[in-house]
């Protein structure tokens, strides 16, 4: 979806092209070795760099504001360095790895000695490795392979993470099985992850609170990067997310089920995001630090999504685990 067109089931809807065109963007990876040939273009890191859209989770004032506190007022890095004893871990693999950005933090976190990032696309694998060049991170490695079929050396990896690109998957119980095999006696499996409805098809009452929350923001806090104002809301139907991209949260609602079918949870922290992902979706640009006024609307919508999940309705959109393979008592 990077820098592409929505197909026409979505092409004719006022506001809601933009949007989720924006949303998938920031997301989409595409796992699956059928789309090889797309791949090349759609995930091009250029395509990504300067123009990226505005979600909740690059926003800074959110992330600090209503993310981090939620893992102990630290970032995730130095909350997994906490958790991940004894650290650094000497090996760690990350699967999906984008463009090499979450493996270049956890080496400069220490989270780990040294880091093995996988992914499908080539042009993100070259990218990650110019990244790291240039920043000077050392000890870090990236491979081009599909991980839904890629095989593993087995008691290899002392830390396995599957950070954002896990709700690409669909078959995850044999992915799973294969990163058991492949940790270590103290190894552990690191999910930061969308785990929300498959294909983002939410609870009316989500979608009622979303739309209720884009009436109240002014209008000139509700102004796209591309100028258009976002006056309602209303999820793509499932064929919509297929038809832009097969694998689009094809599996978000198995990721927790088949983790838990083969793994210890150590620590989980379910850090919300159901409100927040898509009523700022594209608009945090308009909110500014400095500004009393915009502040206050954040934290009116921080507290919004803490009320919407302590009523217990729906559970988190996204969540943060650490877990390790039943019947290990290392680490």
């Amino acid at each position: 979806m990077r820098g592409g067109r929505l197909r026409r089931g979505l092409k004719h809807m006022p506001g809601l092209a933009s949007i989720y065109r924006a949303f998938g963007a920031r997301w989409r990876r595409p796992r699956s070795a059928r789309q090889s040939a797309l791949q090349e273009h759609q995930c091009a890191p250029h395509k990504s760099r300067g123009g990226q859209p505005r979600t909740w989770l690059t926003c800074g004032q959110v992330v600090r504001g209503y993310v981090f506190p939620q893992f102990g007022g630290t970032s995730w890095y130095r909350f997994l360095r906490e958790r991940c004893r004894p650290t650094p871990r000497r090996l760690a693999l990350s699967l999906c790895s984008g463009d090499g950005a979450v493996e270049r933090q956890l080496l400069k976190w220490g989270v780990c000695r040294a880091c093995e990032g996988v992914d499908i696309s080539p042009a993100l694998v070259a990218w990650a490795r110019g990244r790291a060049r240039a920043e000077g991170v050392a000890n870090v490695t990236y491979r081009v392979a599909d991980v839904e079929t890629m095989e593993l050396t087995g008691n290899c990896y002392d830390l396995v993470v599957g950070w954002m690109g896990l709700h690409h998957l669909s078959h995850l119980r044999g992915m799973f099985a294969r990163v058991r095999g492949a940790l270590r006696r103290d190894g552990l499996f690191v999910v930061n992850e969308y785990v929300g409805p498959a294909r983002f098809q939410m609870p009316s009452a989500q979608v009622e609170l979303i739309c209720e929350w884009l009436a109240r923001l002014p209008p000139s806090l509700r102004v796209t990067a591309s100028g258009e104002v976002r006056n309602g809301f209303r999820p793509p139907r499932p064929e919509e997310v297929a038809a832009e991209d097969p694998t689009e949260a094809i599996s978000s609602d198995r990721i927790l089920p088949e983790l838990e079918r083969q793994f210890e949870i150590v620590e989980r922290v379910d850090y919300g995001g159901n409100l927040l992902q898509w009523v700022l979706l594209d608009i945090t640009q308009n909110f500014q630090a400095d500004n009393p006024e915009h502040q206050a609307w954040l934290e009116r919508l921080f507290e919004a999504e803490r009320e919407f999940l302590r009523q217990g309705a729906v559970s988190s959109d996204f969540t943060f685990v650490i877990a390790r393979p039943k019947g290990n008592r290392g680490g």
